[in-house]
């Protein structure tokens, strides 16, 4: 067991070291600076470091991934971050047992927001931070209010300084998420060009950007309608896409050369969605020579509705105002089940669904709040450490428990080593500054070039960030004790985390089952209405399928997210799937999830001829699915040759397919041998090459 725990640690420590790629989004970045130093100005003047305290807090509060206006983050960080946090911290210096309740309830609220994006979970969280500081360091009421006056003056320099342009198209936020969606799709068709798989988490990007959107506004979103035709395109083009990747019997230079001009193409339009520019008509003109159908080639079809598909996402990136496209393609586009609620309503319809012990959000969440308590407890309780460091020092402890806790293993752990470490170079970096001769102007330069250290290396992870902090803060203090009771705190902070996390942990590992049934039965359902309606077009209730694929992505998500976490974990070799068998089961899900995308791909249109033959299949197809999410439950194994009447019903009710309709029996014989694949990967009974390469027409 130890080993298998030093493990997953050094794994853990070496993720937590590794460094990202600095000054990422850097007109921001240099908003936050030129704030920083308008406040260090005004500090120099007033002698008063709170004034640049107030500009850098408010600038890590708006550097937090956002989905709203900048400048509606801006004064939402500056409220929160130095007015109501703090407010509320300076009349409970001498409350100590209202500060943990509220310090508790607050994670606990900040964790569960975690829910609904980093952002809204991020801000709170800060905000109990401040109020914890103003708490720890307030001596009286009247000293605190005039700390947070300043402290306020600062927040109101950022949030001037976020009025900086450029302002960049309306709606940045969402129009990123959406060009990362298009991003995504360019790299997946390259990927298919050099004959590889996929590298995308799918369907994370398209989850992503429906979650960026649902943040809007009702108000705000008929003039969005373009972003969210932007998404639905993007589901269709998925799917055609899939049915690319399918060998057809095409030279590798054809498809090599058809897929990249489909890689060009998505490029363009991810560029234009991010910038609000046009498509370019060159890059346009060379796809359709490139996607053109040769006489008698399988997949005529598809490669029409690709181009189809391209050329109406083309259109859609161009507008410049949602009227230009008519208002009944609007109201058709924002009908759409997910595009429904508000933010806070399905906010709030989100957070109540994870209110329940099962829920792993709602137990992070509870993790969260003791530990960042529990850490505020023990820092307070440790006092001046005998004389060697300062008094009023517990939120350091409160701080680092607070945002080194996560609900995974591997990214707690490394969040603490990594943490802890960049905390004792930055103590003694801060120290070592101490002992230059005091003076003013070059303390306040010193104070800038750090907070711009900060702001440079933030991107880069854990080490360079609390170097950069540490080194402020202990600086700030002007005196050795101070570098000693900031990096001792870290390290207190950091342990309380780690070990709370390994005393009650959420090990995704055992989550598998339950969510492997889960996306099982809901994707049987799905694909089983995808097949009804290959059988009766004109019944097919088509928002129905649009409803029924998102919640098959949803559960896909869950899974996938499960399933890399699982791996990083100390107990993955108790699981039920660890190793090989759990890159088998991924394997086949992604294979499953790729016959649902042919289905819906080439299924038939409400006025064309349906294939009546396929309705028995359909109903085999989704009680056999059924019984494999079952399977994946409990432990079961699948009946033996379980999906033997999908065969039979494959070669012998598709068996008179007429030649020009040839493109049926393949992607029903691809949804086949995944469904095989699946069933085999949940028993752990794979045969290596299993499942069939199948041409798609």
């Amino acid at each position: 067991m130890w080993t298998h725990y030093r493990r997953a640690v050094l794994h853990a420590a070496r993720h937590g070291f590794k460094l990202g790629r600095p000054l990422q989004n850097p007109e921001a970045l240099l908003r936050v600076a030129v704030a920083v130093v308008v406040a260090t100005v005004v500090s120099y003047f007033l002698n008063n470091p709170m004034v640049t305290i107030g500009a850098w807090f408010t600038g890590m509060g708006s550097l937090v991934p956002r989905r709203r206006n900048r400048v509606v983050i801006s004064a939402v960080s500056t409220l929160l971050l130095c007015v109501a946090g703090p407010l509320v911290g300076v009349h409970l210096h001498d409350i100590p047992w209202l500060l943990y309740v509220l310090a508790f309830l607050g994670t606990f609220v900040g964790g569960m927001l975690l829910t609904l994006g980093i952002g809204p979970g991020m801000r709170v969280i800060i905000m109990m931070i401040m109020m914890v500081a103003f708490a720890d360091i307030s001596p009286d009421i009247s000293t605190g209010l005039s700390e947070v006056k300043w402290l306020a003056v600062g927040g109101g320099i950022g949030f001037v300084c976020h009025l900086i342009p450029p302002y960049g198209p309306r709606f940045a936020g969402q129009r990123d998420a959406v060009a990362a969606l298009y991003d995504a799709l360019a790299a997946d068709a390259r990927a298919y060009a050099d004959g590889g798989a996929p590298g995308q988490p799918w369907p994370q990007p398209t989850l992503t950007a429906r979650q960026a959107l649902t943040v809007l506004p009702q108000r705000c979103r008929a003039a969005a309608a373009p972003l969210f035709a932007l998404v639905g395109e993007a589901e269709r083009i998925v799917r055609y896409l899939r049915a690319l990747e399918a060998p057809t019997g095409l030279d590798p230079d054809t498809r090599k050369a058809r897929c990249a001009a489909v890689a060009d193409v998505l490029s363009e339009i991810a560029s234009a969605v991010r910038t609000g520019r046009t498509v370019a008509a060159t890059t346009d003109e060379r796809a359709r020579r490139q996607l053109e159908p040769r006489p008698g080639e399988p997949p005529a079809r598809t490669l029409r509705g690709l181009v189809e598909s391209l050329t109406e996402a083309e259109r859609i990136a161009s507008l410049s105002d949602s009227g230009d496209a008519g208002a009944s393609w609007q109201h058709t586009e924002l009908a759409k089940q997910h595009a429904q609620s508000g933010f806070l309503a399905r906010g709030l319809r989100q957070l109540r669904a994870e209110l329940g012990w099962e829920s792993p959000a709602f137990r992070h969440a509870l993790r969260l709040a003791v530990a960042a308590t529990l850490a505020e407890a023990v820092g307070r309780a440790s006092g001046d450490w005998g004389g060697i460091g300062v008094a009023h020092h517990a939120v350091w402890a409160f701080l680092t428990a607070a945002v080194v806790l996560v609900p995974t293993f591997e990214h707690t752990i490394g969040r603490g080593i990594s943490r802890s470490a960049g905390a004792i170079v930055g103590g003694f970096l801060g120290w070592a500054l101490t002992m230059l001769p005091h003076d003013k102007l070059l303390h306040s330069v010193i104070v800038v070039l750090l907070i711009f250290g900060y702001l440079a290396f933030r991107s880069m992870g854990q080490p360079p960030t609390i170097i950069c902090i540490t080194a402020v803060v202990a600086y700030i203090g002007g005196e050795g004790a101070s570098a000693w009771s900031r990096t001792v705190d870290t390290l207190i902070g950091a342990a309380i985390a780690m070990i709370v996390y390994m005393l009650w942990p959420t090990w995704h590992s055992k989550r598998l089952p339950r969510l492997l049934g889960n996306w099982t039965r809901i994707e049987g359902r799905y694909l089983g209405a995808l097949a009804a309606a290959w059988a009766d077009p004109a019944g097919a209730d088509r928002a129905a399928l649009d409803r029924m694929g998102h919640e098959a992505r949803v559960a896909r998500r869950h899974f996938q997210e499960a399933a890399a976490n699982a791996t990083s974990e100390p107990v993955h070799h108790r699981a039920r799937w660890s190793g090989p068998e759990l890159e088998e089961l991924s394997r086949s899900t992604r294979e499953l999830a790729k016959g649902s995308a042919l289905l819906a791909a080439h299924a038939p249109g409400p006025r064309q001829p349906g294939v009546p033959s396929v309705a028995r299949y359909a109903e085999s197809l989704q009680e056999e699915l059924s019984e494999l999410a079952e399977a994946a439950e409990t432990g079961r194994m699948p009946a033996p040759g379980l999906t033997a009447e999908l065969h039979d019903l494959l070669s012998v009710e598709l068996a008179d397919t007429t030649p020009s309709g040839m493109c049926e029996r393949e992607v029903f014989a691809h949804v086949t041998h995944a469904v095989e694949d699946l069933a085999s990967a949940i028993s752990d009974q794979r045969v290596t090459g299993r499942h069939r390469a199948v041409g798609v027409g």
